[in-house]
C-alpha cells in the first residue's frame, strides 16, 4: 500500500506533519491545504505517479464533490476507483461542484460511505456501483471500565469541538438537573468557540465546582477517560447547513463501556443503535429525565453497556480493515459501469428502501442547495450560499 497525502495540513492554527507509518507514504504539495473541499495537488502530473505506483486500486478518501477527488478521477485513468463519503445530507451543489460529483458517481467503482445515510445520499443521486457502509473504528481491545449505575458518584462526558451545534450548553443544563437527584460531574475535553460561554453558564449555574475543562486529548488520555465516564453526552443538533455525520464519541464510549445518550439527530441513532439513550433535539429536560431513568435501572443500565461493547467489538479497526480489504477486491474485479442516467424521483425513493432515509437540515429546505465548507472563507461562504438559495428554482 501507498498513501499519498498533502506535504502538510494545517489545523487549529498549527501545522499537521505525519508520523511514521510501516508502509509507503508519498508527500505532494497542495494549493488551498486545509481547504477539505477546494484543495488541489501543485503536481499537475499526478497521472505519472499514478503509473508509476500501478495500483490495483486507487482509493480516494475525500468527498465525490470535492476539487481533489475530481483531479484524481483523471490522474487513474481506467485503474478500479473507490471514494469514501461522510455527506448525509442530500445537497444541490453549485458549479463547478455539481459536476465534479456528477462524474464521480459516474466514475467511481465503489463507495464507502461512514453511515447508511450517506449511502442513501450516493445512491440516489445515481450511484449504481458497489456500496460498503463502513464505521469510523476502535482500536482493538481496548480497556474497558467498570462503571456501574449505582455507583457513588456519576460522571458525565462531552468530547469535541465545542461549538454551538454540539450542544455544549445541553450538556451543562443537563449536568444541572442531574444534580438535584444524583451526585453528579461533567469532563468537557476539546476546544473551540463556545468554550468561553459555556465557562460563563457554569459559574452562573453555580457547577464551578462539578465541572473540569480540558484540552484535546491525546487518544491514550480519550481512553481514560471514557473508562471513568458513566454516560457519555452527544447533544447534537443540526444546523442550515450542517448535521451529525457519525459521530465518533459514540463508538469510543461504548468501547470503554460507557452509554451513550444525546439527541436523535444526523446519524446519532444508527451509530448509537439500540445501546442509546435517544430524544428529540433540544429536548434537555428529556434526555436529563431518560439519563436519570437508566441510571435509576440498574439492569437497564447493564444491558446498554452490553450492547455498547457489542457494538464497538464489531467496529474494531481490524474488523473495519477486513472488510475493507474485501471491498478493494470486489471493485478491482468489478466491471466499469456504463453511463446511467434515470429519473432522480425513483432512484431517492429506491435508495431509501435500500438504506433508509438521509439526514435532514435544521429549515424548510428538503434539498438544500449549498456550497461545500469553504474552511478558510466562512463568511464569504455564508453569503454566496444566501444568494444561491435566493437564486435557486
Amino acid at each position: 500500500m501507498t498513501l499519498v497525502v498533502p506535504a502538510a495540513w494545517p489545523d487549529s492554527g498549527s501545522e499537521v506533519h505525519l508520523s511514521e507509518e510501516p508502509f509507503d507514504v508519498v508527500e505532494v504539495p497542495v494549493r488551498r491545504a486545509g481547504d477539505v473541499n477546494r484543495h488541489r495537488y501543485v503536481d499537475e502530473d499526478l497521472r505519472e505517479l499514478v503509473r508509476r505506483l500501478d495500483p490495483d486500486v486507487v482509493d480516494l478518501h475525500m468527498e465525490p464533490f470535492s476539487s481533489a477527488c475530481h483531479q484524481w478521477l483523471t490522474a487513474a485513468g481506467a485503474r478500479p476507483l473507490v471514494a469514501y463519503t461522510a455527506q448525509n445530507v442530500d445537497k444541490r451543489f453549485p458549479p463547478p461542484f455539481a459536476r465534479y460529483e456528477r462524474q464521480a458517481l459516474e466514475r467511481l467503482q465503489g463507495l464507502y460511505p461512514c453511515s447508511r445515510q450517506a449511502a442513501s445520499v450516493a445512491r440516489g443521486k445515481g450511484f449504481h456501483g458497489l456500496v460498503e457502509v463502513l464505521p469510523l473504528g476502535v482500536p482493538t481491545g481496548p480497556a474497558m471500565g467498570s462503571q456501574r449505575a449505582d455507583d457513588d458518584e456519576v460522571a458525565l462526558a462531552l468530547v469535541g469541538r465545542l461549538v454551538p451545534e454540539k450542544g455544549v450548553s445541553d450538556a451543562v443544563r443537563v449536568l444541572e438537573r442531574l444534580r438535584a437527584h444524583r451526585r453528579t460531574r461533567l469532563v468537557i475535553a476539546g476546544a473551540g468557540p463556545e468554550e468561553a460561554l459555556a465557562r460563563t453558564l457554569v459559574a452562573h449555574l453555580g457547577l464551578s465546582g462539578s465541572v473540569e475543562f480540558r484540552p484535546w486529548q491525546s487518544a491514550a488520555q480519550l481512553e481514560a477517560l471514557y473508562r471513568e465516564t458513566h454516560v457519555v453526552l452527544v447533544p447534537s443538533s443540526a444546523t442550515q447547513t450542517w448535521v451529525e455525520q457519525f459521530g465518533r464519541t459514540i463508538v469510543e464510549g461504548q468501547a470503554a463501556g460507557a452509554v451513550v445518550a444525546g439527541y436523535a439527530s444526523g446519524s446519532i441513532p444508527e451509530v448509537a443503535g439500540p445501546a442509546g439513550i435517544l430524544v428529540p433535539e433540544h429536548d434537555v429536560d428529556g434526555l436529563a429525565a431518560a439519563v436519570l431513568a437508566a441510571l435509576a435501572d440498574v439492569q437497564d443500565f447493564s444491558e446498554r453497556r452490553s450492547r455498547g461493547l457489542a457494538a464497538a467489538g464489531e467496529r474494531t479497526w481490524a474488523e473495519v480493515a477486513r472488510r475493507q480489504v474485501s471491498f478493494y477486491e470486489s471493485a478491482a474485479a468489478a466491471p466499469r459501469l456504463a453511463r446511467q442516467r434515470g429519473g432522480r424521483r425513483r432512484e431517492r425513493l429506491s435508495a431509501i428502501q435500500e438504506f433508509g432515509p438521509t439526514a435532514t437540515l435544521a429549515g424548510p429546505s428538503v434539498r438544500p442547495f449549498a456550497l461545500p465548507v469553504l474552511r478558510r472563507d466562512v463568511g464569504w461562504t455564508r453569503l454566496l450560499a444566501r444568494a444561491l438559495d435566493l437564486l435557486a428554482p
